[in-house]
């Protein structure tokens, strides 16, 4: 029997085994993990809570357990082993052959220490630091992202740029954004980005990208069907620095 709690708050399922396993036992698992990955696109963490690691009724049973992992292990962000058993080691070493998530072991009685593991190792880490350098009229405008780029971040660039271009007769704008932690952005401040490029799109001279994702080169790329000048990507953020600052 394998019991199973989802959390679909904190994004987590508590897997309770109970005896033996069986085949039906993963399958109806599935049943339940399977909308919710499917609708969310990931599961924070997924927690194995048993005293003594059970084992399996036939060989056909542990084959689902395999399909199992192997259809979700892309999808989850943290596993926790939390038993007593010494199978619990040998489980976590067995499974990083089909799990890329980061896998820990507790004892069974810190099961909540297992459920903070997963909740603080999910925070994401958000932020935007900004500045603005003049020399005559042409200006540096140095962004740092982290995380996800909000509507809310847009609104704390936008004064930054409209009070330092103010009564600037034909201001030449370069852009240094390091967007090597950058991930995403939300569907507002993609609206943002664009008119962003819309108002200041004559006034870029040079955007330098730094970052090392593979999808930046194509963001940059897209970038340029909205913002006259010249934009460059680079994966050595000193590269990018010299860039900007050549006449």
């Amino acid at each position: 029997m394998l019991k199973v709690d989802l959390n679909k708050e904190k994004s987590l399922v508590i897997l309770k085994p109970n005896g033996k396993l069986n085949k039906v036992d993963f399958i109806k698992a599935s049943k339940i993990i399977d909308p919710f990955i499917l609708e969310n696109k990931k599961l924070n963490g997924l927690i194995i809570y048993v005293e003594s690691f059970p084992s399996w009724d036939s060989f056909s049973s542990l084959l689902e357990h395999l399909k199992f992992v192997n259809n979700h292990h892309k999808k989850i962000s943290h596993v926790a082993f939390v038993t007593n058993s010494l199978l619990g080691s040998f489980a976590q070493n067995f499974m990083d052959y089909f799990i890329s998530a980061k896998i820990k072991t507790f004892p069974y009685k810190k099961l909540e220490e297992a459920k903070e593991w997963i909740n603080t190792t999910n925070i994401k880490r958000h932020g935007l630091s900004l500045g603005m350098e003049r020399v005559d009229n042409e200006f540096i405008l140095t962004l740092k992202i982290y995380g996800k780029l909000t509507h809310e971040d847009y609104e704390r660039i936008m004064p930054l740029v409209d009070s330092s271009l103010e009564g600037i007769i034909n201001p030449k704008l370069n852009v240094l954004a390091d967007i090597s932690e950058l991930e995403g952005w939300e569907l507002q401040a993609a609206w943002d980005d664009l008119k962003l490029g819309l108002k200041y799109g004559s006034n870029f001279n040079k955007i330098a990208v730094y970052g090392t994702s593979a999808w930046i080169e194509y963001g940059t790329k897209i970038s340029s069907w909205f913002i006259n000048g010249e934009i460059k990507h680079f994966d050595d953020i000193n590269e990018a620095i010299i860039w900007i600052n050549e006449k």
